[in-house]
């Protein structure tokens, strides 16, 4: 029986014992990614039962109200980065959150993934700290591709710098948010599950300007964009380059909704919680 099927189990480390008969209070599952676009895309194949909430407006919500007690499954965007660590903390503590889904696009950095590729992770570091192991259903783990992800502080932008990442760590994909939202939840004792859409290959560029696409809400910036392009012009051969992996990336995204829908409404509570 996977983590998910199991009355108790997303509430707990695989090895606890929890007896059928636990009074625990309902906890919600949640999914978070750092852009709007990413929670967006998720809600397409996921379907009308899940809805993007941006962090701020999350919080900002009337205690017992809105996604708290509402029906539906929010997907929960909080900024690239380090942007809503912060925020994210408060969301998790209460003990209103039992289990998370990280999810989202992420730079490839070992040479056998290709844009489009779906990544689950059974360990997560952060660079230059130790890892956090993780423990993915089986819907998730014996569909797709397991492996490590590596959190960075800044963009990793150039072929070279992920071949020398990759070879340092043994990672399969890099990102700005994985390591930091783990360590997060499990500060609050909420489990997490950690799943990333390889964006851009190992041998491709990504132009670290494209990081003022988005605002430090995770929303797209159309003053950011404009502005990008009418300095930096000769950017648009290469972002050009990469829209064909994002249209990939983005059906895959989009794939992930789906099946996680399917399960979520093969083994949720009649209230939207785990029980």
């Amino acid at each position: 029986m996977s983590a998910w099927r199991s009355g108790n189990a997303p509430l707990t480390h695989p090895s606890e014992t929890v007896p059928e008969t636990s009074h625990r209070p309902f906890r919600r599952f949640l999914v978070v990614t750092a852009l709007r676009d990413e929670a967006v895309t998720f809600c397409r194949g996921a379907g009308l039962s899940f809805y993007p909430l941006s962090l701020d407006r999350a919080l900002g919500a009337d205690p017992g109200g809105n996604w708290r007690e509402g029906g539906g499954v929010p997907v929960i965007y909080s900024g690239p980065g380090s942007w809503g660590l912060d925020n994210l903390g408060t969301l998790f503590s209460g003990g209103g959150v039992g289990l998370v889904l990280f999810c989202g696009f992420a730079g490839g950095i070992s040479p056998s993934l290709m844009a489009g590729d779906i990544l689950v992770a059974t360990r997560v570091m952060k660079s230059g700290s130790e890892s956090y192991p993780v423990f993915p259903p089986d819907f998730l783990s014996r569909r797709f591709r397991t492996g490590l992800i590596l959190t960075v502080g800044n963009p990793v932008s150039t072929p070279a710098e992920k071949v020398r990442i990759q070879a340092e760590t043994g990672g399969d994909v890099v990102d700005m948010e994985s390591a930091d939202w783990l360590a997060c939840a499990l500060r609050h004792s909420v489990q997490g599950w950690v799943v990333r859409v390889v964006s851009d290959a190992a041998g491709e560029t990504l132009p670290p300007e494209m990081m003022d696409f988005v605002d430090s809400h995770g929303e797209t910036s159309l003053r950011g964009i404009v502005k990008t392009l009418l300095m930096r012009p000769g950017l648009i051969p290469a972002i050009f380059s990469l829209v064909r992996g994002m249209v990939r990336a983005h059906k895959s995204l989009r794939d992930l909704g789906r099946l996680v829908s399917q399960q979520v409404e093969s083994g949720y509570g009649p209230e939207g919680d785990f029980r």
